[in-house]
């Protein structure tokens, strides 16, 4: 397994090179640049931009700057700083705690997606063309439908206006309610922190935990289809061993290899939920970074979003071959 995960790590590293050369080219196609908006501004005369385009290095071609980039990264691991904060381009996308809540948003994501999904397609699978069936099936459906954002929008509005969260003392939006800011662990600070994770859940995982379903549905219809199960309830096993003990648990390994598919939605849920409640996560920096046009951080987004994917497909081929004996990674 060493050998695996060594093969799988060298190969990040061009993997990496040409997300950051594609990235790079793309980022450059946008209209304007980090200096446009100083255009619009009467007190600064043409020569004055062209001097700070130059002091910037926005003034030379898109491949000259790409080299210079990946050169000071080899030789001193330097990528860049920002040019609307000064800060070091990973200092200015991690600052105040965001790849803490960044990682928290993820890993509780990805728990919600499975403790729902799972129950939900096992559901539908051992109750096929039932009214229960029909029900989750057009219950995920119509999740996968809604955009993340539409959401977001309806779970703030419900809050607000149904839930009367004002009233309660409890805020909306954010990871905490100003009153626990700094204030030690307590059982109060949990559930708070929990009353604000609940909607991000929704907004990040609730499409994926529909397809998630649907992909779980079918694989225990395959495998409670083989002759494995038959055997098994010749046998006398009664029905919760046969499907729970036996045909779930080689259904679920299918599903562990597309995890690393899945964390790209993740991702760009992650994104609008940052965008929807002001979360301060480091989708929350990039995006703001897209806003203003800082290339440098644009680009250290873009290489820790190619990173965060890899990592994750590694995970779940690792995860594959724990849960499944038959698969070997040597």
């Amino acid at each position: 397994m060493s050998g695996f995960i060594l093969r799988r790590v060298l190969l990040m590293v061009p993997l990496l090179l040409l997300v950051s050369f594609v990235s790079f080219l793309v980022v450059d196609l946008m209209p304007g640049d980090y200096v446009t908006r100083l255009e619009a501004n009467p007190d600064f005369s043409q020569q004055t931009i062209d001097r700070f385009r130059a002091q910037l290095g926005l003034d030379r071609p898109v491949l000259v700057r790409y080299g210079h980039w990946l050169w000071n990264i080899v030789t001193r691991g330097d990528f860049g700083d920002s040019i609307e904060t000064s800060l070091p381009v990973f200092e200015t996308l991690f600052m105040g705690s965001r790849l803490t809540r960044t990682m928290l948003v993820s890993a509780t994501t990805i728990a919600f997606m499975w403790l729902l999904a799972i129950p939900l397609g096992a559901y539908a699978a051992t109750h096929q063309h039932r009214p229960g069936d029909h029900v989750v099936t057009v219950l995920g459906f119509v999740t996968l439908s809604i955009p993340g954002f539409v959401i977001g929008l309806v779970l703030m509005w419900a809050m607000v206006s149904l839930l009367n969260a004002g009233e309660f003392g409890l805020g909306v939006g954010g990871f905490l309610d100003q009153r626990f800011i700094g204030a030690p662990l307590s059982w109060a600070k949990l559930a708070n922190i929990l009353w604000h994770l609940w909607p991000i859940w929704l907004v990040v995982g609730l499409s994926g935990a529909a397809g998630l379903m649907r992909y779980t549905r079918g694989s225990l219809l395959d495998e409670l289809a083989k002759p494995y199960v038959q055997a098994a309830r010749a046998k006398g096993l009664g029905r919760h061993a046969v499907v729970y003990q036996h045909a779930l648990r080689n259904a679920i390994n299918p599903l562990i290899s597309i995890l690393g598919m899945q964390l790209p939605r993740l991702v760009a849920g992650s994104l609008i939920a940052s965008i929807v409640f002001g979360l301060h996560t480091v989708e929350g920096a990039f995006w703001l970074a897209v806003l203003r046009q800082d290339p440098y951080v644009i680009m250290g987004g873009l290489l820790f979003f190619g990173v965060f994917l890899m990592l994750g497909n590694l995970l779940a081929d690792l995860l594959l071959a724990l849960a499944d004996p038959r698969v070997r990674l040597d």
